[in-house]
C-alpha cells in the first residue's frame, strides 16, 4: 500500500475519495528512559530512548492506519500527516 504525505500520487489517478481515517497510539516510557532524557536535555545531545519510542509510534500508527485502509478497500493513505505530543508530566507520548 501507498502511504504519502503528499495529496497526490505521480502517476496514479484518485478514482474514489473515502472518510477520513485515523489512529491515536498512546505509548508509556519508563522511570530510566524519563532519567537518561533528564541528563540530555541537561547536558546537551539526543536521547536514543526517546528516538526509538517515537520511531516504534510512528510505525504503529502507519500500520494501524493501513489496515483501517485495506477495511474501506482503499489502495493508498493520501495526505498523511503525525502528531506526536507528550502529554501528562510523566513521559507518556501520544500519536495521532
Amino acid at each position: 500500500m501507498i502511504v504519502t504525505t503528499t495529496n497526490s500520487i505521480e502517476g496514479r489517478e484518485i478514482s474514489r475519495y473515502n472518510d477520513p481515517i485515523a489512529a491515536n497510539v498512546v505509548i508509556g516510557t519508563n522511570i530510566f528512559s524519563d532519567i537518561g532524557a533528564s541528563y540530555v536535555d541537561f547536558f546537551g545531545g539526543r536521547s536514543t530512548s526517546y528516538e526509538k519510542k517515537m520511531q516504534e509510534m510512528y510505525k504503529r500508527v502507519t500500520e494501524t492506519l493501513k489496515q483501517r485502509a485495506l477495511a474501506i478497500r482503499a489502495d493508498a493513505i493520501i495526505g498523511l500527516c503525525v502528531d506526536i505530543t507528550k502529554f501528562q508530566e510523566r513521559g507518556v507520548w501520544i500519536t495521532r
